[in-house]
């Protein structure tokens, strides 16, 4: 496969046109991945993003948070107790990647909006299975499907032109985005944006399921030892699997590949599983509906 040294090298040169990493998100990683993370431990940190201080105020007067009451608030602290501590992480991450993913991007007829709506549901995805398969990394799970097409974020900024030829030939060929850089030797997104992960100091979890989501050969997933890890791999494949099944945004094509029909051995489970977790998923989506469309006003 690809030389990593090459994508290394690449990365390196393209340092200036790289989706930066928005100021306040390492301090919200080292906090989202602390299951222990109380309310206040957080406050400080938001207080000084107006952006995320503002959707946590306008989350928590929301219908779905009011609970019946016409009182509406304008603290922080108040906003953050009404939420709740999950959300307010949610909230957190999601506007940080935000301002990743609104960048001016010229020379593509590329929906951005759909790749947001595609990773932010992916991220709803990968939390609800991670949780129904009991893996030890729920707490990893939001952020890792948030993430996990970063790569593609740094594809679209640095040759939007060059990108947007790529959507089109996977849409004219009928192929999965992962298909066409294979058969054409693009750039592999998923190696960008492991490699990008890398250079923001961000979690190595997110660096390794951002690297191996599109690779279902467990043996092909390199310094992926632990049988946990290869798991949770496993299931943001599946996250991202059902996400483009439920046709919810759009990554750069509308192929949607077949799982290997042994996949559910993987999680003790077989092939009706598949439906199982499709309307779960589904039922998360339509249970985060109000929550989404508040950030879909952002492009």
């Amino acid at each position: 496969m690809e030389n990593f040294e090459e994508y290394e090298e690449i990365v390196s040169a393209l340092e200036g046109e790289l989706p930066s990493i928005p100021v306040i998100m390492n301090e919200l990683m080292k906090i989202i991945s602390n299951p222990d993370a109380a309310l206040f431990a957080i406050k400080d940190i938001l207080k000084l993003d107006q952006a995320i201080f503002s959707k946590l105020i306008k989350v928590a007067n929301s219908v779905a948070h009011r609970e019946g009451t016409s009182q509406r608030i304008s603290d922080i602290s108040d906003a953050m107790q009404r939420i709740g501590l999950e959300k307010v992480k949610q909230i957190a991450l999601k506007t940080s990647v935000l301002k990743i993913f609104t960048k001016d991007w010229e020379g593509t007829n590329f929906n951005f909006e759909d790749l947001w709506l595609h990773s932010s549901a992916t991220a709803i995805a990968n939390q609800a299975l991670a949780e129904y398969f009991e893996s030890e990394y729920l707490e990893h799970a939001y952020a890792c499907g948030l993430l996990h097409d970063i790569g593609k974020v740094a594809k679209i900024q640095f040759a939007p032109t060059v990108y947007g030829k790529e959507v089109r030939y996977a849409s004219r060929k009928n192929l999965s985005t992962h298909s066409s850089e294979n058969a054409r030797n693009f750039l592999h997104h998923e190696i960008l944006g492991a490699l990008i992960i890398k250079r923001w100091g961000l979690s190595e979890l997110i660096e390794k399921t951002t690297r191996w989501h599109h690779v279902l050969d467990r043996k092909q997933r390199e310094d992926v030892d632990e049988p946990s890890l290869q798991k949770f791999i496993d299931i943001l494949i599946l996250s991202n699997h059902l996400v483009h099944d439920l046709k919810i945004g759009n990554s750069g094509y509308v192929k949607v590949e077949s799982l290997p029909r042994d996949f559910f051995k993987r999680f003790r489970k077989d092939e009706s599983e598949y439906e199982n977790c499709k309307n779960l998923v589904s039922e998360k989506m339509e249970e985060q509906a109000d929550f989404m469309a508040i950030f879909q006003n952002q492009f």
